[in-house]
């Protein structure tokens, strides 16, 4: 059980270790301060929309949509720095992702329908409506360098996608730790009739937990603007499930009723690790992803063996 515990505990950091070192042993680029600083600010897209996704599956579900919604976001964001310049954009797409998680919200407590279903639902509304407000065009940015600031910017000599990721993760677990609304987003994902009949407004913090989510994958969605310096409506695709994966490998139950913020994070950055060797190693595209669905089902069966080791030494000891 001891043993159980502390993988469940620190098992990504073990295997994040590891894969780190066998990527050093593979190619010497791997260890330079400037590859080091260029894989976490490339992870910091995944590891902010994970943060949000830590919440929505901690709370019994998960968020389909945050993909459409980057995109999206990308779009908005081209258009209305074009219209209004950057700061009034930033806060038009950050009302706009606001909006879109109350939406995804209200949708699953108000019409009784599942998350997988709803956001299922919202995330191809989402990116029909962008390809829609684009005509399925490119918005490009490159009279509008300033917002580069998001993607290869610097504040005392530390990248700005950095510094956005560690507010995140600040801010993250000061909800989930010290806060009666990540209390709430436990009890509800760990049995939701009981949650509700202690008096817990369940509707609320699932609509709040929506809402983080959306807004957290609006942050990415700057974030990507900024490096492409394009907002398209295609963007975006696939993005929910480096997400999900970064929550799942991190240590938070697919069940619901357990998060783990920093496995997150440290998750999304051993997938970064793992992008950034095999581009270093010349690897195509696709062998990458191939390799992140085999590590999910790694970590995955790691974690049913350890559960299933823990159980029969329960029973014999019972014995």
């Amino acid at each position: 059980m001891r043993k159980a515990a502390f993988w469940e505990r620190f098992g990504i950091y073990v295997i994040t270790l590891a894969t780190l070192a066998a990527f050093s042993a593979l190619t010497t680029k791997m260890l330079t301060i400037s590859n080091l600083t260029n894989l976490l600010a490339q992870a910091a897209m995944t590891a902010i929309a994970g943060a949000g996704m830590t919440f929505a599956i901690t709370s019994g579900g998960f968020d389909l949509s945050i993909g459409s919604i980057v995109a999206l976001t990308t779009c908005v964001l081209g258009k209305s720095i074009l219209a209004f310049g950057l700061l009034p954009a930033l806060g038009i797409v950050l009302v706009m992702g606001l909006v879109l998680g109350i939406i995804n919200g209200l949708i699953i407590t108000k019409l009784r329908i599942q998350t997988f279903v709803a956001t299922l639902a919202t995330m191809i509304i989402y990116r029909g409506f962008s390809l829609i407000y684009t005509q399925g065009r490119d918005v490009t940015l490159y009279g509008h360098l300033d917002i580069k600031v998001f993607s290869s910017g610097d504040l005392l000599g530390l990248p700005v996608p950095i510094l956005i990721t560690c507010a995140a993760y600040a801010a993250a677990l000061f909800l989930y730790k010290r806060t009666r609304f990540g209390i709430r987003v436990r009890s509800v994902g760990s049995n939701i009739d009981a949650a509700r009949a202690s008096g817990v407004p369940v509707d609320r913090t699932i609509i709040l937990v929506f809402s983080l989510t959306a807004v957290t994958a609006t942050i990415s969605g700057i974030i990507l603007s900024s490096q492409l310096l394009t907002g398209n409506g295609r963007l975006g695709t696939g993005f929910e499930l480096q997400a999900i994966t970064s929550v799942i490998l991190g240590g938070t139950a697919l069940s619901g009723g357990r998060g783990n913020v920093l496995g997150t994070l440290v998750a999304a950055v051993m997938l970064g690790i793992v992008s950034n060797g095999l581009n270093l190693l010349g690897v195509p595209e696709f062998y990458q992803q191939l390799s992140t669905g085999i590590i999910l089902i790694l970590a995955l069966s790691a974690g049913g063996l350890g559960s299933r080791f823990a159980s029969a030494r329960i029973r014999g000891a019972r014995r």
